[in-house]
């Protein structure tokens, strides 16, 4: 090391700005390189000019089964549109041991629901549900470990019941009852009443009463989630012939929560270039690149977009110099300001995973210190809204890319967390590289010998 800089006890910092471009950029295929004001020894240096390519990618087989929540409800986005989602799920036996007392008589039969405390859309608007009994058996497709949110299964024509809720108030309702038609809540109290294997017996149940489905009226305003476990469940209300009228009820409950799933559909805005994006035999070209989106990318896996990062000519920073060290890279994405008003909220997480070719997730993007899944570390700026910003530290993803020796595909995806992304409609509208206002950013700062 020159024995100048030693003697100033610190490393000069100094820009240098990298302009990576195609390959025909420049001589060094995408690298351009300017004020380099030392000639000799060492500089500590920091480039945020990588190329980068970044899209709004469509994602296939959105997982919805077993994740402890049904969806129901239809929901107006100015950006993702109109987005409505249904419910299905099995209804589980009773015991053989079950028995109702002599001279019981039949008054109802209700589907109870019990709603979260989050929801998606405005909550001043009504909530209009429908139950459907399901005439197919509920049963995954062959190799697959999962119900998808595309997946449906056939219904009786005519809902069985109905509920129409002026508005929802998630901090405060904690039950709803849905009436069930009472020829249908007759036929289970004679079967419980007579003990018949039918009602007792899962099998023969689930050929009788294969199922229920939920889904939003069309006077519905909003999705609510609500609790999938024992809670939701039919309860036969009956009394008993007395001069007390003393009143009784039986439930049947959810059964098998690996079989219930939430079904997604979606219509984008009129004119939106998100309508571009659909299903597709090859999922390495759908993508919307963020250029042809008002430089905007999206997020809402629900939805199945996810926001994907390719850098093109990373893979060329060591034609910087034959001697460099790479110190440290932080990659920053930027929510667009005036997209997340009420009643849309930033999600307090965002993950960063690796994406191939092919839009799957391969793995999640970890810490370089602690070995923890990076979720983006949100800090709000409340005043201008332009410092709000979701950062991750990457110099292992960017060391790892320059040095790999293969043609594998390895871009970097924005995606919820599995935890919420699967069981909220969390989205978020980010800044692409262009963005006026609101730029995603990639620093790579390294040490550059001469």
């Amino acid at each position: 090391m020159n024995k100048n800089i030693r003697a100033k006890m610190a490393y000069k910092y100094l820009v240098c700005a990298i302009l990576v471009a195609g390959a025909a950029a420049c001589d060094k295929e995408g690298f351009n390189y300017s004020n380099e004001v030392e000639t000799s020894g060492t500089e500590y240096l920091v480039t945020d000019s990588i190329t980068m390519n970044v899209s709004t990618a469509y994602i296939d087989s959105i997982p919805t089964s077993d994740q402890s929540v049904a969806l129901v409800g239809t929901a107006v986005d100015p950006y993702f549109g109109t987005i409505s989602s249904s419910t299905y799920f099995r209804v589980k036996a009773l015991t053989s041991s079950t028995n109702l007392e002599d001279l019981a008589i039949y008054d109802s039969l209700v589907l109870v629901v019990h709603p979260k405390t989050y929801y998606y859309g405005d909550t001043t608007g009504s909530q209009h549900w429908e139950v459907y009994k399901v005439t197919q058996a509920i049963e995954k497709t062959t190799g697959t470990s999962y119900y998808y949110s595309n997946m449906s299964f056939a219904t009786d024509p005519t809902p069985i019941g109905s509920l129409q809720i002026a508005h929802i108030r998630p901090t405060l309702d904690s039950v709803y009852g849905i009436k069930i038609d009472d020829a249908i809540g007759q036929d289970f109290f004679n079967k419980v009443n007579n003990k018949l294997p039918t009602i007792t017996q899962q099998a023969q149940f689930d050929q009788w009463f294969p199922g229920l489905c939920i889904r939003p009226g069309a006077n519905s305003k909003v999705i609510t989630p609500l609790r999938a476990d024992d809670s939701l469940s039919l309860r036969l209300y009956y009394h008993v012939n007395s001069s007390t009228y003393e009143w009784k009820s039986v439930d049947f409950a959810m059964y098998d929560a690996t079989s219930q799933f939430n079904h997604v559909d979606f219509t984008r805005p009129s004119g939106s270039a998100l309508a571009n994006l659909t299903p597709n035999s090859d999922l390495s070209t759908n993508k919307l690149l963020a250029e042809n989106a008002n430089n905007q990318t999206y997020v809402q896996p629900l939805t199945n977009l996810v926001t994907r990062i390719d850098f093109p000519y990373l893979r060329q920073f060591s034609n910087t110099a034959k001697f460099y060290k790479i110190m440290r890279a932080t990659l920053s994405v930027k929510p667009v300001i005036t997209t997340y008003v009420y009643p849309y909220e930033l999600p307090s997480k965002l993950t960063l995973v690796r994406l191939n070719h092919g839009n799957a997730v391969t793995d999640s993007v970890t810490n370089p210190s602690t070995g923890a899944v990076q979720t983006g570390s949100l800090v709000t700026d409340y005043v201008y809204n332009l410092g709000t910003e979701y950062t991750y530290d990457v110099t292992n993803y960017v060391i790892n890319e320059i040095t790999s020796t293969d043609n594998t595909t390895r871009a970097l995806g924005l995606m919820t967390p599995g935890a919420t992304g699967l069981t909220h409609f969390d989205r978020l509208v980010l800044g692409g590289p262009y963005h006026k206002s609101n730029p995603i950013e990639l620093k790579v700062y390294y040490l550059l010998y001469k």
